[in-house]
């Protein structure tokens, strides 16, 4: 393998990496070249398009032109066969529906189309569904949005597969939590392992995706130069390398989001979970954990360039997607209009690049800003205003980790992470509601100077939350840290989903908001196995005997144990039917507890799995909100 650094300079305008050719995994095993070879055909209707995309093995370059209604061909999905290129052509080329694979086909490339597949259009609900021993397939320049069950999903020994340039987007949340792509089915699908081989770079991870970006089992993924800008309050995580797999994460850059990767141990051994190696990442104003990066994973077998994670943002939204620009961003993209040399501001010596474009009408550009096909006085002006010009500061300080709230008797202690080393940093702001998605006035008047609040303006008995947020001398200010949530009346620690405290695991389908009632931002829903749970770590500070409330909701009587620290303290635990999915209740054990860090699991014991668990409340003398092992 032959990797390639391409460093920030003005030279990366000239020699970026922006490649559209079959490259990453998809060019292994034999390579891809979809229906090279084959007649071109245009299609324009769902029914032409399955004719073609559907005849086996015979190549064909099959054109989308318009807007095509997979309803129109066989029942809003079709399942493409081997050896085909389908690519978009024309004003906004569209497929409304869930491309799928015929099992072991082989060869396919998917370019330049804007893909949706709504709630309810099909039974796959997945935009693009590569399952089933599917080999060599290129998907790139795609827009992916508003698909329901998946984006862009690879499982079931599916391998030899490239994601590139692509967009990926949501209008708002979907009630599935917004998924992006699964790689790798499920824990129990250990067949998947030394297949499931996938690049992804250079891809727009844009707005209001949640989760799965990719979520990774068994699979070896490169995942380099894709640009995570989504900014999502309710946002889960990025990347999650869980249960045998390997993830290489490269130069990508992380924007305002949480949890940018991590690995989990899916109730696997030590042995088994899933590995990071990361390097050159910017992690920029997020919130949640980082994976150290130091695991050995494999070493690609193709040859690539990274470009510099500074340059991922421009070069990324400037091409990435089915109406993205062919062709190198202008300088502009980078900084300030006029600073060609990216030196961060305008000098003499960009004076001089500028002398070069004057007045030019070929190869221009890189100066053309207002597009008119000639370098004049419009541009003159734009650099000439920002001459030695130095903007102002704009960059966000850190955000504030691991903030948890304990409920007192008229009162509410709240505490985090005082880890800001930033030399600008001045202090937090410290907000409250009463919803946990709006609302949040500032508790603080005097800026906060260090990481605990005890606030008494709170009423006994009401569910309040919180976010604390980081302010810099020159007045930004960061995004919100996670919700720390808390009812005053008695000593109680209140943990929600997403919260410090909550232990994702792999025994969670998902953290969904489908079903109304819940308190916080979402609630846990467990696959339906014996031995599922949801998983919470607390420290006890003080001995004794502690009240444990779990908030559900479920259509069936179920049953679970309480494990805390690997050791079954309470068997049985009836949490009987509510009724409805939309009606919650509470069940309440008791359980002795010694001081120290407790991992407590709440252990499905049917084939039912659990209820879908809103929150677990401790009432006791002493307990913590603690980072999970």
């Amino acid at each position: 393998m032959r990797k390639v650094v391409l460093a920030l300079s003005a030279v990366v305008l000239l020699s970026y990496s922006m490649v559209y050719a079959v490259d990453g995994f998809a060019s292994e095993n034999g390579g891809t070249t979809g229906g090279a070879g084959g007649a071109t055909v245009t299609v324009t209707n769902g029914a032409d398009f399955l004719t073609y995309v559907e005849e086996e093995d015979t190549p064909y370059i099959i054109q989308i032109s318009g807007t095509v209604e997979l309803s129109e061909a066989d029942g809003g999905r079709v399942r493409i066969q081997s050896n085909k290129t389908i690519k978009g052509i024309g004003d906004n080329p569209t497929i409304i529906g869930s491309l799928g694979f015929k099992n072991k086909c082989r060869n396919v490339i998917i370019e330049g189309l804007t893909v949706t597949c709504p709630d309810g259009y099909t039974s796959e609900e997945d935009g693009i569904s590569v399952k089933d021993d599917i080999e060599n397939v290129f998907i790139t320049k795609c827009t992916l949005f508003d698909c329901y069950d998946g984006c862009i999903d690879v499982a079931r020994r599916s391998d030899w597969v490239t994601i590139s340039w692509c967009r990926f987007y949501f209008n708002g949340n979907n009630g599935n939590n917004n998924r992006v792509s699964l790689i790798g089915n499920s824990d129990g699908a250990s067949d998947d392992l030394g297949h499931l081989h996938v690049t992804l770079h250079h891809n727009w991870y844009d707005k209001d995706c949640m989760q799965r970006i990719p979520s990774v089992r068994y699979g070896r993924v490169h995942i380099y130069n894709n640009y995570y800008d989504c900014q999502n309050e309710e946002m889960i995580y990025c990347v999650w390398s869980r249960i045998q797999a390997e993830c290489l994460i490269e130069n990508n850059y992380f924007k305002e989001v949480n949890n940018p990767y991590v690995n989990n141990r899916d109730g696997a051994p030590v042995e088994e979970w899933g590995k990071i190696g990361a390097s050159g990442n910017i992690i920029d104003n997020c919130t949640g954990d980082v994976h150290d990066g130091t695991d050995v994973v494999f070493d690609p077998p193709y040859d690539y360039s990274l470009d510099d994670a500074n340059f991922v943002p421009a070069i990324v939204k400037y091409s990435a997607g089915a109406d993205g620009k062919e062709g190198t961003p202008p300088h502009w993209y980078f900084g300030q209009y006029g600073d060609f040399d990216m030196s961060g501001f305008v000098d003499i010596v960009d004076f001089a690049s500028f002398a070069t474009y004057w007045l030019g009408t070929e190869n221009i550009e890189n100066a053309d800003y207002d597009e008119s096909g000639r370098v004049d006085l419009g541009e003159f002006a734009m650099f000439s205003g920002n001459y030695m010009y130095v903007a102002p500061d704009t960059t966000a300080p850190e955000v504030p980790a691991d903030l948890w709230a304990l409920g007192q008797d008229g009162q509410i202690s709240l505490d985090w992470s005082e880890n800001n080393t930033e030399a600008d940093f001045a202090g937090y702001n410290l907000y409250r509601s009463t919803s946990p998605s709006s609302g949040f006035v500032k508790v603080n008047g005097m800026l906060l100077q260090n990481s605990k609040f005890n606030d008494i303006a709170v009423t006994n008995g009401t569910m309040y939350f919180y976010e604390v947020k980081s302010l810099d001398t020159s007045g930004n200010e960061s995004v919100g840290s996670i919700l720390a949530c808390a009812v005053p009346g008695t000593t109680n620690l209140l943990i929600q989903e997403e919260a410090l405290g909550f232990c994702m695991s792999g025994d969670i389908q998902t953290i969904e908001t489908k079903n109304s009632g819940f308190t916080g931002l979402a609630y846990a829903n467990t696959y339906n196995e014996t031995g599922m749970g949801v998983d919470y770590s607390v420290n006890i500070t003080t001995a004794g005997t502690y009240t444990l409330t779990f908030r559900y909701a479920g259509t069936t009587n179920r049953t679970a144990n309480l494990i805390v620290n690997g050791v079954t303290e309470v068997t049985g635990i009836p949490f009987v039917s509510t009724g409805a999915w939309t009606s919650w209740a509470t069940e309440t054990v008791m359980v002795d507890l010694s001081a120290g860090v407790k991992s407590i699991r709440l252990e499905a014991t049917t084939g039912d799995g659990l209820s879908n668990i809103d929150y677990m409340q401790i009432e006791g003398a002493g307990p913590e909100a603690t980072v999970c092992p």
